[in-house]
């Protein structure tokens, strides 16, 4: 890799991977709404819904956001493997024979990180509206993938992840602790 060897190194646990995610999803909320930002001339200023611009310019909409996300992980990921929260916090991605990860598995990696986040978010949604028990247990179905996904990280030997696990990835802490 660099001076910064992942060889031997050992995994990054829950409250590292949490820190350094919360610290991303701060820059990809900017990074999103400076993309959102350049769309507004286009729509005469007004919000991008599907009632006001339609169905189709919503979810074209939608992948353009994703996109960039993809973008910023994505580049990250397999130029260096790491974000600036993971720089921050001093933890790299690599595959698991140690070497960067490529475009295929960081896509991935992405496209499985965006699924367990939707899926969270409509579980509290769910969860924080008045409803009953149905919509209760629609609920704690919607969130039970997430919470496995990190409660994985203390039951894994090594604290891997689910997501670690399917990508055939490791994040790692790298440099001084």
């Amino acid at each position: 890799m660099d001076e910064q060897s992942t060889m031997g190194a050992p995994e990054a646990g829950l409250l590292r991977r949490l820190a350094a995610l919360t610290y991303d999803c701060l820059l990809l909320f900017a990074i999103l709404f400076v993309g959102t930002l350049a769309l507004l001339p286009l729509t005469g200023g007004e919000a991008i819904t599907p009632a006001s611009q339609g169905l189709g310019t919503y979810l074209a909409y939608r992948g353009y956001l994703a996109l960039l996300a993809l973008g910023y992980f994505g580049l990250a990921w397999t130029r260096s493997g790491q974000t600036l929260g993971m720089m921050a916090w001093r933890i790299r991605l690599v595959a698991t024979d140690d070497r960067a990860a490529g475009w295929p598995a960081s896509t991935l990696r992405f496209a499985t990180g965006l699924a367990l986040a939707i899926t969270a978010e409509y579980g509290l949604r769910l969860a924080f509206e008045p409803g009953g028990l149905a919509q209760g247990l629609a609920a704690a179905f919607l969130l039970l993938p997430i919470l496995l996904h990190f409660a994985w990280i203390a039951i894994d030997a090594r604290g891997r992840s689910l997501q670690d696990l399917a990508c055939r990835m490791r994040i790692l802490r790298v440099g001084k602790s």
